[in-house]
């Protein structure tokens, strides 16, 4: 009737919060349908339900709240979606993280693409409900809501962000971000970023002798680490340009490499043990509840985890047939 597309309101789930922007986006997209149809409910049935939400939404507040939100959840669920794959570029953290900032900022400029679109949909609105949308209100919105909101949510996204400089430090071992051999900048790439990891995990430990004496040593040996690095910036320029990850796997899994360069070797273990995000536990979890159901509950622990494997570790059968 309203020449609307047919969407399913999803609810919001306090564990799942990717799921707040499918229902910001469902709500918005049907709100006349959404309005008219609670207000219907109410005159056929009296049913109170029907009538408090149909005010709640009819508040100027929650009708600019939706499509501010509208506007902001997708740019943070970009960022979450990219950490959350499977083999992360750990130096495109840094980009990512400062383009979603950079995007939030613009939510709070007068023009905001999310208020452009809430005037554009100023006269369906005033149609199925008493609001008047103007100018000035919008701004009031804005400065004292929407402001305060951006600010805390970018301040909590740098927050869980303030060892991307050390993280994006890792890059320097990705054979195709290493210039030519033969180029000016080859001699020293590579060599202020190898200082930032040593601050970083060059700490000195507690360890014993065979005696069982304490002692304390090195985690990385300074000199011989940037020693390794001259040597090994050669090795990945004469290498095929392959991939990060498949760098890092090659350094800790060649007895060659590990014996040749120690400290190198111990920086990539270091950048493969970095948990970026929990979704791959969070995976294992999802599996475990479909493998290991309320039917088949009598699964011991040691076929468990031979078909958490299977199904875990198994390519994808779209990869099986490149």
């Amino acid at each position: 009737m309203l020449d609307l597309p047919e969407l399913k309101v999803v609810k919001p789930s306090d564990t799942r919060w990717l799921s707040h922007e499918r229902c910001v986006k469902a709500v918005k997209a049907s709100y006349s349908a959404i309005v008219t149809a609670l207000n219907n409910i109410y005159e056929q049935t009296h049913a109170p339900e029907a009538l408090g939400i149909s005010k709640a939404l009819c508040r100027p507040s929650t009708l600019v709240a939706i499509y501010l939100l509208d506007y902001v959840l997708p740019q943070v669920a970009k960022l979450s979606r990219a950490l959350q794959t499977e083999r992360i570029d750990l130096t495109a953290i840094t980009p990512l993280v400062d383009a979603t900032l950079n995007t939030l900022d613009d939510a709070m400029l007068p023009a905001a693409n999310w208020v452009l679109e809430l005037m554009d949909a100023k006269n369906e609105i005033e149609e199925v409900t008493d609001i008047t949308l103007t100018t000035e209100s919008i701004a009031t919105f804005q400065g004292q809501v929407a402001e305060p909101f951006i600010r805390m949510l970018k301040a909590n996204i740098s927050s869980r962000f303030i060892s991307q400089d050390i993280v994006s430090s890792f890059g320097i071992f990705d054979p195709k971000k290493v210039p030519a051999a033969d180029s000016s900048d080859f001699h020293t790439y590579g060599e202020d970023l190898i200082d930032v990891l040593l601050a970083h995990y060059g700490a000195e430990l507690p360890a014993k002798t065979a005696g069982g004496d304490e002692y304390t040593k090195e985690a990385l040996i300074s000199r011989e680490t940037r020693e390794e690095w001259k040597t090994f910036r050669s090795y990945l320029s004469k290498k095929p340009k392959g991939n990060l990850h498949l760098q890092l796997k090659e350094l800790t899994t060649s007895d060659m490499l590990s014996e040749i360069f120690p400290n190198i070797s111990t920086l990539a273990n270091i950048c493969l043990s970095i948990p970026v995000s929990t979704a791959s536990v969070e995976r294992s979890f999802s599996k475990m509840k479909l493998i290991k159901t309320r039917i088949r509950n009598r699964i011991g622990q040691s076929q468990l985890s031979y078909l958490m494997k299977i199904a875990m570790e198994t390519p994808r059968r779209s990869h099986l047939h490149n």
